[in-house]
């Protein structure tokens, strides 16, 4: 999952210190239906709540990754 940050930042999403992935099937209904203005970004890809941490950012897009090998 690639994060687009309102200052030009492209993150990866973390959970708990790991890189997070979401199951095929689930990934495009999660994208497609993330809401932005709920949820703020960490530096290390972590997402949070709004207002939650003054060095969040604000999330412009997440979207899907391919598959690695």
């Amino acid at each position: 999952m690639a994060i687009t940050t309102s200052d030009g930042r492209r993150l990866r999403w973390h959970k708990q210190g790991r890189a997070h992935a979401l199951a095929a099937e689930l990934g495009p209904v999660w994208v497609a239906n993330f809401r932005p203005a709920l949820f703020q970004v960490l530096p290390d890809g972590s997402l949070i709540a709004r207002g939650a941490d003054a060095l969040a950012c604000d999330i412009v897009r997440v979207e899907l990754e391919p598959a690695g090998p």
